[in-house]
Order: C-alpha cells, then sequence, then structure tokens
C-alpha cells in the first residue's frame, strides 16, 4: 500500500489497473518463452517426421467425424498439415507475446496468442497434456477477458472488470487446492508420510538443473517442505 501512495495511486481501481497491467505484461512473457521453447522442437515432435506426426491424428478425425472435426479438435492445422504451420503459429504466438509484453494492444494479441497456443496443443497430443499447458490455456483466456481494449501501450485506470478477477481467484484457488488434495488422495504413503520429496528430485519428468542440488537437502529440510506445500 505505501509503495502505491509513494506513486500516487490511491483508488482502489487504479491500483487493481496496475496488477491488470503487470498481470497481463508477465501472461505475454509466459508465451513468448512458451513458443520460443516449443519452436524449436515442435517439428521433432509432431511435424511429417516426428514422433507423434499430427497429420496422422487429423486424419483420423476426419475419417470418423467428416465435417464435424474441426468441433471435436479445434485446431488453425486444419487449414494446413505441412510442418511449415507448424512454424508460423509458433512464430505468430511468439510475436503476439512480446507484444503484450510491451503492452501493444493487449485484447488482440492475448487471443492471438490464446488462439495459437490452442491449435498446438491440439496438434501436440501427448506432449502436451501435462498440467501446465491447460493452466496456460484456462490463465491466458481469462487474461484475454481482462485487457483492456486498446491499440497503444498505456495505462488504462478504470476499475477493471470484478467478474474476471474471481474467476482468476478461483482458477489460482483451484490449482494450489487441488494441487495438494490429488497428492494426499493419491494412496502413496510418501505425500502422507511427508517423504515423498527424498525421492521427488531424482525421478521427476523433467528435472532442472538445480534439482540435484535439491536432492542433497537435509531429509528434516525436505520433510518441513512437503508440510510447507500441503499448508
Amino acid at each position: 500500500m505505501r509503495l502505491y501512495r509513494e506513486f500516487g495511486i490511491d483508488s482502489v481501481a487504479e491500483q487493481y489497473a496496475v496488477v491488470r497491467a503487470l498481470f497481463l505484461r508477465l501472461i505475454g512473457l509466459v508465451y513468448a518463452l512458451a513458443f520460443a521453447s516449443l519452436w524449436v522442437q515442435v517439428e521433432g515432435l509432431v511435424g511429417s517426421g516426428g514422433i507423434l506426426p499430427f497429420e496422422v491424428l487429423l486424419d483420423g478425425i476426419r475419417a470418423r467425424t467428416g465435417e464435424a472435426a474441426w468441433r471435436t479438435l479445434p485446431t488453425l492445422c486444419w487449414i494446413d498439415t505441412s510442418d511449415q504451420v507448424l512454424y508460423l503459429l509458433c512464430a505468430v504466438g511468439f510475436a503476439a507475446g512480446l507484444l503484450a509484453i510491451f503492452g501493444a494492444a493487449p485484447a488482440i494479441v492475448l487471443f492471438i496468442a490464446w488462439i495459437c497456443y490452442l491449435s498446438l496443443t491440439v496438434a501436440g497430443q501427448d506432449f502436451f497434456s501435462f498440467q501446465w499447458d491447460i493452466l496456460l490455456l484456462e490463465a491466458g483466456f481469462l487474461a484475454w477477458l481482462w485487457s483492456p481494449w486498446t491499440l497503444l501501450p498505456r495505462w488504462v485506470w478504470h476499475d477493471p472488470p470484478r467478474v474476471v478477477l474471481w474467476l482468476l481467484r478461483i482458477l489460482l484457488f483451484r490449482l494450489m487446492f487441488s494441487s495438494g488434495l490429488v497428492k494426499w488422495l493419491s494412496g502413496d504413503a510418501t505425500w502422507r508420510e511427508m517423504t515423498a520429496l527424498m525421492y521427488h528430485y531424482q525421478t521427476q519428468p523433467l528435472p532442472a538443473w538445480t534439482s540435484w542440488f535439491a536432492h542433497q537437502m537435509p531429509d528434516e529440510l525436505q520433510v518441513l517442505c512437503v508440510g510447507v506445500m500441503f499448508a
């Protein structure tokens, strides 16, 4: 609150406007990083010579559902099934993310980024079945609904839509609560005994470079970390 006052931001509407501007820019950063990461992998994963070619998936769905195929799998990849369309989606999504970072036409560019990521998620099959992909789609869609309809980068000081704000709060609560609940109800004794992190870092599917160091922490600290996570 004191930081707000130092910048002359007094009303609740102005405070929400600042938070919204930062949130939308950070969503743009996440989109840009996601598309940049996918750009160098997408052909090998789901391209024509990849592990799970998306063209095979689309042909199979089209053969079974006919004209309803696009409703079954909503993706722009129906327009073209070449590898170039995958790169194009990554490039457009990356550019949209960069524009969102700078606050340019947020409602337009965040919708474009969301459409591109949805299209790639559908085409990505097993490689896009992780929690964070669905989370980005949900958060990205709400970010679009929360975006001001402006073209040039500028602060918008009117009160943002409260309905979308509450939807974002519900999404955050659901993410945090269900992430803890699913561990507790999994039947895995290590979660209930608070020892799961003694094994997690050496068995996680996508380890970071810091995982080795985290695995070396004392057992007492690992137990404490699980307790903090549940709390």
